[in-house]
């Protein structure tokens, strides 16, 4: 079981993301929707860094 966690942690950490935004879309106050929006904006900083890590390293290796 510990294995697949962390095969599939990133996959995991999406879904119950998406199950969380699910979740505070239907609660009716927005103080919810903000922290979600912070904890949204700080993932996305690290995915996308990352994202343009693995872009810049397929850049290069075409080239070379």
């Amino acid at each position: 079981m510990g294995e697949l966690i962390q095969m599939y942690w990133a996959e995991i950490l999406l879904g119950l993301m998406a199950f969380i935004k699910i979740v505070v879309n239907i609660t009716p106050t927005k103080t919810d929707n903000t922290v979600f929006g912070w904890f949204d904006i700080l993932i996305n900083a690290i995915v996308s860094d990352r994202r343009k890590k693995r872009k810049d390293a397929k850049e290069d290796a075409k080239k070379a």
